[in-house]
């Protein structure tokens, strides 16, 4: 990872038009003169590279976009709920191992919605919706 980054041209830009053909996507940005790497004017046309963009608020920070914020949350949420004993015991009801510990509950989430690590929901809608699911099921438990 270290070897992308070294090699990494830095510029800011502006998305211009987006258009589709039969080779795929072509994107067109608009970058300032003074921002764009001398690298990109002297590299052939044709040549690939590897793309990595953050998109930027008014203040050029960083701007996460509001499906993000939800994972995150939801990723958080699934920490939480691990270490409260009511949801151990919800797990425990509804069949899932005897569940006494923070890691058991981790470990029935993981497997409930079929996943290595709670940071796999940033790609995997099934999981994110059998969590939901799991979720759901909790509160109406609760109640």
């Amino acid at each position: 990872m270290n070897e992308i980054r070294n090699s990494a041209l830095s510029f800011e830009s502006v998305k211009v038009s987006m258009s589709q053909d039969r080779n795929g996507i072509i994107l067109r940005l608009n970058v300032h003169p003074n921002d764009c790497p001398p690298e990109l004017h002297t590299d052939w046309v044709g040549t690939r590279y590897m793309v990595a963009m953050v998109r930027l608020n008014d203040q050029d920070e960083p701007e996460t976009r509001e499906n993000q914020k939800h994972i995150e949350r939801m990723i958080a949420s699934a920490g939480l709920l691990c270490r409260n004993e009511d949801f151990w015991a919800y797990l425990t009801d509804v069949g899932a191992e005897f569940v006494t510990s923070e890691n058991d509950a981790a470990d029935s989430i993981r497997k409930s919605c079929g996943i290595r690590s709670r940071s796999e929901f940033r790609d995997n809608s099934e999981a994110r919706d059998q969590f939901e699911k799991l979720r759901e099921g909790f509160k109406e438990w609760k109640k």
